[in-house]
């Protein structure tokens, strides 16, 4: 009984550091993103929003995609776990991005939080769905 007690607390535990972890880097994303997307818009008006397509299509020093790409994963990892990572780490591609981007190191930092907070929620939905290790 109490070892169930133990799996229940270290569940717990993993659910408010994935959720705590997650909101800090979306938060620090914003905050490195948002002045931009304010004052293109001031600049160039709605014709920016225009813009945001092509921004999926040249990654190159732009992370606008990236930034964007992220927002949705993780607005969807709140209800479906697992469709929020498919898209975090395979459709927005971190390493798609670094490879795209590797003149600009400064990405790299970007990715490397992604990555723990989809690694993060990867595990917690493994410990909910009981699966077990394969290797």
């Amino acid at each position: 009984m109490n070892q169930l007690k133990n799996i229940s607390n270290s569940r717990k535990i993993l659910d408010y550091f994935k959720v705590g972890f997650g909101l800090i880097v979306t938060i620090l994303m914003l905050l490195a993103i948002g002045p931009k997307f304010v004052g293109e818009i001031e600049v160039q008006g709605i014709a920016f929003l225009s813009e945001i397509p092509k921004a999926f299509i040249n990654w190159n020093d732009d992370p606008t995609a990236f930034f964007i790409s992220y927002f949705i994963g993780y607005v969807v990892i709140w209800r479906k776990p697992l469709f929020g990572l498919i898209i975090i780490i395979i459709v927005i591609g971190d390493i798609l991005f670094f490879a795209f981007n590797n003149q600009n190191m400064g990405t790299f930092i970007f990715i490397i939080l992604t990555f723990i907070v989809a690694s993060l929620y990867f595990i917690s939905w493994r410990k909910k769905n009981n699966i077990k290790k394969t290797l």
